[in-house]
């Protein structure tokens, strides 16, 4: 059964109703090569590796944090449960014993290859059902719809 929430306004139906159907398509629990991790465990992962590109020290938990938007005590706990999983390391910095350091493990770095890897795949898949033109036109028009919102959230808060 279809909710009309616009009511005559079938445009805004039309894209409210889109927008739903992806959110209902859950496509974040099809299944993953991260098993028993969270997302928000993957995504870690990611800004870790990330990280490493620019410090192969490892990363710090702050400029974790940073780089992800949360706070470090957000972080912690994820840090954690990877480590506890056997995906990273955490270590302390030679030079100041006060920060700590997250590096992958190899096992880590195997997850976090067939992670992307997966992503690519479904975002090639994508890309190969919509054809190039529209791929385009949907990075577009997504890209904008972001613009769109991040103006009216900052108009908002200067109300």
């Amino acid at each position: 059964m279809k909710i009309v929430i616009m009511g005559d306004d079938l445009k805004a139906q039309r894209l409210l109703d889109a927008f739903n159907s992806l959110r209902r398509v859950e496509w974040h629990k099809m299944p993953q090569p991260h098993g028993n991790c969270k997302l928000s465990e993957v995504r870690v992962l990611f800004f870790i590796k990330q990280g490493l590109r620019t410090d192969p020290r490892g990363v710090t938990i702050s400029t974790l944090s940073s780089l992800m938007g949360v706070t470090s005590p957000t972080i912690t706990p994820l840090i954690k449960n990877l480590e506890s999983n056997g995906l990273v390391l955490r270590l302390n910095d030679q030079e100041d014993r006060r920060v700590v350091r997250v590096q992958l493990t190899e096992t880590g770095e195997e997850f976090i290859r067939k992670a992307i890897g997966s992503l690519k795949e479904r975002f090639q898949g994508i890309y190969n059902f919509l054809g190039e033109e529209k791929s385009a036109q949907l990075a577009e028009l997504l890209e904008q719809v972001h613009q769109y919102i991040l103006e009216r959230q900052k108009e908002e808060r200067n109300v």
